[in-house]
């Protein structure tokens, strides 16, 4: 897999990011790795990738960091920027994007803490939406998400699914409205037909 920590100024970045604890038996890192594939080949991405779960930049925010994001950043204590060091590089990195593969496994019905946590730091005033007189409006905009969703036994998009709408509000939130959402769900029913059925859709991508 193609991977750069290096922005190239002339092409497009593809931003991954994986959110399940699980590694080497991770279905949706795997359907993740065969979607980056495709659309590597067929557009010049710079590829950066995200693995919220292990991250160390990715962590729980405290009462310094929460009190930072509503203080301008000059007036902001030595402690209240330390805290948001890290928010502050993985906003702007997300900011900077263009294209975006979510990979989402559900637990417990909703999204993994990892995911969560990344979430809360790169939703940030002034860098992915802004404040107006009309509430808030997101900075992102003309992107494109994709978004893998993964589950053991539960169906989407029913009452129990709290992954899509989750995934979708988030996403609109920060001023993204095309998005592509990849369900590979129930896979303990039929782990082999759901894959099969996932890897296909995003072969016809």
């Amino acid at each position: 897999m193609k991977r750069s920590f290096q922005i190239n100024n002339k092409m497009k970045t593809l931003l991954r990011i994986d959110s399940s604890p699980r590694k080497q038996t991770s279905i949706s890192r795997q359907l993740a790795d065969v979607l980056q594939e495709k659309l590597e080949k067929s557009e010049q991405f710079s590829t950066l990738k995200r693995d919220v779960y292990y991250d160390e930049l990715v962590t729980l925010g405290n009462e310094d960091s929460v009190t930072a994001y509503f203080t301008p950043e000059d007036q902001q204590t030595s402690t209240q920027r330390e805290a948001v060091a890290s928010s502050n590089i993985l906003a702007s990195e997300f900011s900077k994007a263009d294209t975006y593969i979510f990979s989402v496994p559900m637990y417990n019905f909703g999204v993994t803490a990892g995911l969560k946590a990344y979430i809360d730091l790169i939703s940030r005033a002034g860098i992915s939406f802004k404040y107006t007189e009309n509430g808030p409006v997101g900075l992102l905009e003309n992107k494109k998400a994709y978004v893998i969703i993964t589950t053991g036994g539960t169906k989407l998009g029913t009452g129990v699914d709290h992954v899509t709408g989750y995934m979708k509000t988030f996403l609109n939130f920060l001023g993204i409205t095309d998005i592509e959402f990849i369900n590979s769900d129930q896979i303990m029913a039929d782990a082999e037909q759901v894959i099969a059925k996932a890897t296909e859709i995003i072969n016809n991508i």
